[in-house]
């Protein structure tokens, strides 16, 4: 219960203060995805059905905060769920360049994600100043990860010890 709450709050207060804090005075793509970091950590860290209800509500948060079609940031996000629990089911992740390369490649494949469905969509607003700042979201919110991923994780490992 105390893990659902931590990510439950993480996301809920990363995303409140990123939208309505910081978002006139910040770009968009140097404030961080909270939520996209709860769902990663919940996939690579937190085990069964713990884990998917975990995810589930900042899931939910993504949906509600995004400007997406209707239901697709939350389906997008319970994939990247399920892609990330792949993830930390088959590698061990517990040293900072892993984890890096990992939060990397599931953020880039969202990007990539969103990028084809919005082509297959009929639309092309991307340009290449676009691409230049999803690289900077990508990496900014992936350096962000690694300590907080690496903190959460020792503190879940000495709770269940």
């Amino acid at each position: 219960m105390r893990y659902f709450l931590a990510l439950l709050s993480i996301s809920y207060l990363g995303a409140s203060l990123c939208i309505w804090g910081l978002s006139g005075m910040v770009p968009w793509f140097l404030l961080p995805d909270f939520p996209f970091l709860s769902i990663v950590f919940a996939g690579l860290f937190v085990s069964g059905p713990a884990g998917f209800l975990c995810a589930l509500l900042p899931a939910l948060i993504r949906e509600i905060t995004t400007s997406a079609p209707s239901w697709s940031m939350f389906l997008g996000s319970m994939a990247l769920y399920f892609a990330a629990r792949e993830i930390g089911c088959r590698f061990l992740l517990r040293d900072e360049p892993s984890l890096l390369i990992a939060v990397v490649s599931l953020m880039a494949l969202e990007s990539l994600s969103m990028v084809l469905l919005l082509a297959a969509g009929g639309s092309h607003p991307f340009s290449f100043l676009w691409g230049a700042q999803e690289a900077v979201r990508i990496a900014w919110t992936s350096l962000i990860a690694v300590p907080l991923f690496l903190d959460l994780s020792s503190r879940w490992r000495r709770v269940q010890d």
